[in-house]
């Protein structure tokens, strides 16, 4: 009778703070209880946190618990389980479960202050612990210790025991390791905010990843998950730069601050970006965005009830042809946990019905995060079952002539880990991937990692990669196209391939020892520029198919090919290595330049390029027209970028202006841009030349669109590419020295 008396009381000072902790504390408000409240208080508090799920703030409280009584065994649980709990810092959490482990009582009372011991539970924790440090024997250990000690319907004696199976998976592999090298990719992509979710390009040129850094100015700080303390989800782009290493990222356009997105998968032609996004309808669907006018668009949900369901749809992946969709769902009637679907792409260009994956992949575990490789048979997935050497591991099957999916083999050590390894992506061979880790040794929660091999490779498959490029380096259309046809398969249904926006890059696989027909078309494929036919090789061996092709775009938009024996690719006048260019026609002083004019003529003046100090440019006086001043704006880029929003800082300002002026009645403005390349080489866009010009043709670009979306501005608005040049002094192999270089990296727009 007491004991029910003890319950009820305690039912009744649980009660409130179990609706209080659904409500929006806030952390002052767990900062003053920590302050204020007696220990005992704290102590139910911190219990109901905890069993909430709000594990950031119930470690304030438990911090303020050890200060009061270090060697609890008690109070050394609660902080090393929510260590693990929060932020998976088994290195720090392992001392901690040492003291707990030192006094455990199976009659433990997590809602007393006079508890002095831990409950059994410690032993698991501190085996997670070992285990994630590759630790085997020890976690073993431990998590039959725990199983031992245990009562028997703890939840968790049936994850200690499948925690055991994966020990000795982890035992065996650590002790036959693979021949793959696995790099965390670096503090440029990584940082101590959690980053994951990688999606490489075929080529492995482009990055795209989640992660959950604020926002630069500290927009999202607001947003913060109040359970965990971290910043809301963003999608991220990463590019190779000309000497191998990842540009600085950048946030894509469709993010919103309050609001969840998190990588998918990207079309093979980056044309088209899959993201997670957990509205407030279901407990999280996909969505995608589509490439178009320069930038990613506001994200859509894919209008399939089949498809996104009231339940949990985390991830997915459309195979290179664009043909089918593998996606992950907790829905009922699967195996368990998460399983693995696919969907077919219908005449119709509608979805079939999806159909589970079935037993050989999918377990009463979870599976998630599959990849498909471009030859539509190799599966790569993750899943935590017993198969698993911890928690999430990399999985491969591929599928046979009869579509049956094979055993899936786990790819070992060191590319899996006895931590989380989870969506990997691989270039078009698939001897380069990309996956993320929580495995010791990174910068935070979780980091990207590069991983290359030499036994996942592709075989019996001809894979096309391709470039569309453009004489005088002018920005590729959005309408080119490749229709591929294989003459002399069984299968001749024609296959239509866009290449890449900033680069012209275009991949497909092929069938070997196969003749296709390749045809170059613009205008919804109704103007024909060029075809030719190709031969795979009758070798079961990876194979690879290499074609270029050379554009002209007249000043009328007609399309044609470029006969590269006939007419020189590289049509752009370059400076000679001692000149810089002048836009004037009068030769300036030896220790001046004077900054273009976009009135007169360009000619190209010889002067000694480092005999001229930066602080010597001197600006043209500011022109005006009528009544009117003529707004004008400079821009700095960084290495290889090309890019920047007319609705965004100091250009928003230069647009805003020029809308004023034609508000108050100018009738007409011509926007004349310039841009200029440092000679630092750039691979990804192969010359600075064509760089340049990329930029130039952008910001025109931009220019036009914005000012077109208002009709009033449209007729009154003309925009030319006055120059694009490659200045500056020689490059010297010190890409480092980014100050001497970036005078020289700009796009400059004038009005009159």
């Amino acid at each position: 009778m007491i004991k029910q008396i003890l319950i009820i009381l305690l039912l009744i000072l649980i009660a409130p703070l179990s609706l209080k902790a659904q409500d929006p504390l806030s952390e002052a408000d767990i900062r003053e209880m920590v302050e204020k409240d007696s220990e005992q208080k704290l102590v139910v508090q911190c219990a109901v946190l905890m069993q909430e799920g709000f594990s950031y703030y119930a470690e304030i409280i438990a911090d303020k618990l050890i200060a009061l009584r270090p060697e609890s065994a008690n109070y050394n649980f609660r902080k090393g389980s929510l260590l693990l709990a929060a932020h998976n810092d088994y290195v720090n959490a392992k001392p901690y479960l040492e003291k707990a482990i030192l006094n455990v009582d199976p009659e433990y009372d997590m809602y007393s202050a006079r508890e002095k011991s831990s409950p059994v539970d410690a032993f698991f924790y501190l085996g997670r612990c070992y285990h994630l440090d590759e630790s085997i024997d020890e976690a073993i250990y431990y998590y039959q210790k725990f199983i031992d000690q245990s009562p028997p319907e703890s939840d968790l004696v049936a994850l200690a025991r499948l925690r055991i199976q994966q020990c000795h998976v982890a035992k065996r592999e650590i002790t036959n390791p693979k021949s793959a090298r696995v790099e965390n990719v670096g503090p440029v992509i990584n940082n101590n905010f959690p980053d994951y979710c990688p999606v490489t390009s075929l080529d492995g040129s482009a990055l795209y990843y989640t992660s959950r850094r604020p926002w630069e100015d500290d927009a999202t700080s607001q947003y913060r998950d109040r359970k965990i303390n971290q910043y809301p989800e963003d999608v991220y782009v990463s590019y190779i730069d000309f000497d191998g290493s990842w540009i600085e990222p950048f946030r894509l356009d469709f993010c919103i601050g309050i609001r969840n997105e998190a990588t998918m998968a990207v079309s093979a032609d980056e044309r088209r970006i899959y993201v997670y996004q957990d509205d407030s309808l279901a407990n999280g669907d996909i969505f995608y965005s589509d490439f178009a006018t320069n930038r990613f668009q506001e994200i859509q949900s894919i209008n399939d009830s089949r498809i996104n369901t009231m339940y949990w749809e985390p991830h997915c992946m459309v195979s290179a042809d664009g043909m089918t969709m593998y996606f992950t769902s907790d829905r009922p009637g699967g195996f368990g946990g998460r399983d693995i679907y696919r969907v077919i792409k219908l005449p119709d260009n509608s979805w079939s019905d999806p159909i589970n994956l079935g037993p050989s992949i999918n377990t009463p575990f979870d599976e998630d995060a599959p990849f498909i490789a471009i030859d539509n048979k190799t599966l790569y997935f993750s899943s935590n079952g017993p198969l698993s050497m911890g928690d999430f591991d990399v999985f491969v099957s591929r599928k046979d002539e009869e579509n049956n999916w094979s055993s899936p083999i786990n790819l070992g050590y060191p590319l899996n880990s006895t931590s989380d390894d989870i969506y990997y992506t691989t270039t078009v061979d698939g001897l380069r991937g990309f996956l993320s880790s929580n495995r010791k040794g990174g910068y935070g929660e979780k980091d990207i990692y590069e991983i290359k091999n030499d036994y996942l490779g592709l075989n019996a498959i001809a894979v096309l990669k391709g470039l569309v490029k453009t004489r005088n380096n002018k920005p590729l259309p959005e309408d080119v196209t490749i229709t591929i046809t294989c003459n002399d398969c069984d299968n001749s249904e024609p296959r239509v391939v866009f290449p890449r926006l900033r680069d012209g890059a275009y991949f497909s696989s092929l069938e070997p020892c196969h003749e296709y027909e390749l045809l170059y078309t613009y205008k919804e494929q109704t103007i024909e520029i060029y075809r030719e036919t190709v031969t795979t090789s009758c070798s079961d061996a990876y194979d690879e198919i290499y074609r270029e092709v050379i554009i002209d775009i007249a000043d009328d938009g007609v399309i044609t090919r470029v006969d590269d024996k006939a007419i020189p690719v590289d049509t752009v006048v370059v400076p000679p290595v001692d000149t810089v260019v002048i836009i004037d026609t009068i030769v300036p002083p030896a220790d001046t330049i004077i900054a273009p004019d976009p009135v007169k003529d360009p000619v190209i003046v010889p002067i000694p390029k480092d005999t001229i100090p930066v602080d010597k440019i001197q600006d043209l006086p500011e022109l005006v027209a009528g009544d009117f001043k003529n707004p004008k704006f400079k821009h700095y880029f960084e290495y290889n970028r090309n890019k920047i929003n007319p609705k965004r800082g100091d250009f928003k300002k230069f647009v805003r202006a020029i809308e004023e002026q034609l508000e108050k009645g100018r009738t007409n403005i011509a926007i004349n841009v310039y841009a200029s390349a440092s000679h630092v080489p750039t691979k990804t866009y192969e010359t600075n030349e064509r760089l340049t010009a990329l930029r130039a043709e952008n910001i025109k670009y931009d220019l036009i669109t914005y000012f077109q979306e208002n009709t009033d501005y449209a007729d009154k608005i003309v925009v030319t590419v006055v120059e694009a040049v490659v200045a500056g002094p020689e490059y010297q192999k010190d890409w480092r020295n980014r100050k001497k270089y970036r005078n020289f990296q700009y796009v400059e727009v004038l009005t009159e």
